[in-house]
């Protein structure tokens, strides 16, 4: 082997001579990067002012009535109904023709006090059959306004969470009052009072008219259609003193005397009122 051999073959072993080989990702990114990038022309543009949004107009708003707002289980009509609900007097006749609401604006008219604890009413009816039907729709009524009130059908009487009382009751001869002998209410309700031939238990029954608390007002109430039993004695005491929607001094019918009651550790006068258009009925079927 001459030197020049040998000096050849000690260059490839050294590895000085061999051409290395590239990968083929690398020729590719090499003739990327020989390409000539384009360039990109500059051009000069005004900034668009973005247009403002038009005001949306006004979403009209539905009213939704108040009774379905707050769920209204009772609302009065307005005219009698509404002026025998809204009296201050302490006796208010409501009387009219059937199919008024009596009945309901009765049933309604305790339930203001049926928060009170030493609240104790009575609403009386002629007779059991006639009472029947008033606890029916009492049934449907109360228990929607007054949750967790309890109807005892052994005692007649509703009891509210609060402790107060409403018992319903009837009256169907003179002497079944006495069964209130001694007992006190602060709310009698007499409904269809031209049921009863007398005023013998209309009077009464206002002795049994007596608060248990300072804070608790008394009242006594009714209604009644023209006609019946007791339609004289009734328009005597209620129709003839004064016009329809008058407060007038109570009087005994009899004697024609002012009525005084003891309330509240002092004397008052005992103030009644006839409601709607009842006198006028009484008039024109007056025998």
């Amino acid at each position: 082997m001459n030197d020049s051999e040998k000096t050849k073959l000690e260059a490839y072993a050294d590895g000085q001579t061999m051409r290395k080989r590239q990968s083929p990702k690398r020729k590719k990114l090499n003739v990327q990067d020989s390409e000539p990038k384009p360039t990109k022309a500059k051009t000069t543009t005004r900034k668009r002012t973005q247009a403002k949004p038009k005001p949306e107009p006004a979403k009209i708003v539905e009213e939704v009535p108040i009774e379905e707002q707050h769920n209204i289980i009772f609302k009065p009509n307005e005219g009698p109904q509404t002026e025998f609900l809204a009296a201050g007097e302490r006796e208010v006749l409501y009387g009219g023709s059937a199919g008024g609401g009596k009945s309901y604006a009765m049933l309604a008219d305790p339930l203001r006090y049926m928060g009170h604890p030493s609240f104790s009413g009575l609403l009386l009816r002629h007779t059991t059959e006639e009472l029947r039907e008033l606890i029916f729709k009492s049934q449907e009524m109360y228990p929607k306004i007054w949750p967790g009130i309890k109807w005892s059908e052994r005692k007649m009487q509703w009891t509210a969470p609060s402790g107060a009382r409403l018992w319903m009751s009837y009256l169907d001869r003179e002497d079944d009052v006495l069964r209130y002998q001694g007992l006190a209410f602060s709310w009698i309700g007499f409904d269809e009072l031209t049921q009863w031939a007398s005023p013998f238990a209309w009077n009464y029954m206002r002795s049994r008219l007596r608060s248990t608390a300072p804070d608790l007002p008394i009242f006594m109430r009714a209604t009644t259609n023209p006609g019946g039993r007791g339609h004289h004695w009734v328009k005597k005491m209620f129709i003839d003193p004064a016009p329809a929607g008058k407060a007038f001094n109570a009087t005994d019918i009899e004697s024609g005397e002012d009525l005084n009651i003891l309330q509240d550790t002092r004397k008052q006068e005992s103030l009644c009122s006839n409601v709607g258009l009842y006198l006028h009925v009484f008039q024109t079927i007056l025998i």
